[in-house]
């Protein structure tokens, strides 16, 4: 398991734990815990979460090959 969180003064909240076999499923491993839903799959082929990771983590429509978007 990995463990995400945001570290306070007061110690770790928002604290959600993601399956390693799960980030590994995803075509870029991203280690962020936005990026994966509740049952461990990656937003890859959500068209809203894709817009934001060209605008703002930079990749391209190209980065995407092989991946259809979920109807």
């Amino acid at each position: 398991m990995t463990t995400f969180g945001t570290l306070t003064k007061n110690g770790l909240i928002n604290v959600r734990e993601i399956k390693q076999s799960d980030l590994m499923k995803c075509k870029f491993t991203i280690l962020a815990s936005e990026h994966y839903r509740k049952d461990g799959s990656c937003k890859c082929d959500d068209a809203e979460h894709r817009k934001f990771m060209i605008e703002e983590w930079e990749y391209d429509e190209d980065s995407f090959d092989g991946i259809p978007l979920r109807s």
